[in-house]
């Protein structure tokens, strides 16, 4: 008789992993493509154009470098069955503060706790670094991101507008569980 082995979960199929320099052009396009998902409004598009161009000429040109080439600062991947489906980074501000960036995740992926994995991995790694808060900004459009980290105890402390593009700053007290 014949034993039918159960079927892997999502969960079990997810691998968080640190960048590593082969995965640069997956990275890119899965940033691009995540932006231009959200800016559906023609006059959006082109200011996220602008900014989709300016952060792949500036970190995401050399993300060993930016992420991974000084302590306290890191980037991770989301692979499910070999294709990376997700990202975040930290970058470190201060001995005690860091910011959470280029947060993203297919768009046949979302909706799968892959954003909520990447940023447990995040705030796992602050914590061991000894970080305090993390900080972190996104575009008022992309409505989910601001779901997830409000979910995960992120609290609004201001905004700005650049352009048509309306930005969210968000802190996360780590010592102490407060949000504000």
């Amino acid at each position: 008789m014949a034993t039918i082995a159960p079927k892997p979960s999502k969960e079990s199929m997810l691998k968080i992993r640190s960048f590593q320099p082969a995965d640069s052009e997956a990275v890119r396009r899965l940033f691009t493509q995540g932006h231009l998902n959200f800016a559906q409004d023609p006059e959006l598009e082109e200011e996220v154009r602008k900014f989709i161009h300016y952060s792949l000429s500036d970190d995401l040109s050399d993300i060993s470098r930016h992420y991974l080439g000084s302590s306290g600062n890191h980037f991770w991947v989301a692979e499910v069955e070999g294709q990376i489906k997700g990202t975040v980074g930290i970058q470190r501000r201060n001995d005690e503060e860091a910011e959470l960036r280029r947060m993203s995740v297919a768009a046949d992926s979302r909706r799968q706790g892959i954003g909520g994995e990447l940023l447990k991995a995040a705030e796992e790694f602050c914590r061991g670094e000894g970080y305090q808060c993390i900080h972190l900004s996104t575009a008022l459009h992309l409505k989910p991101a601001i779901a997830l980290y409000q979910k995960a105890g992120y609290q609004l402390i201001g905004e700005e507008q650049y352009g048509r593009i309306i930005v969210q700053h968000f802190v996360k007290h780590l010592s102490d569980g407060r949000t504000g």
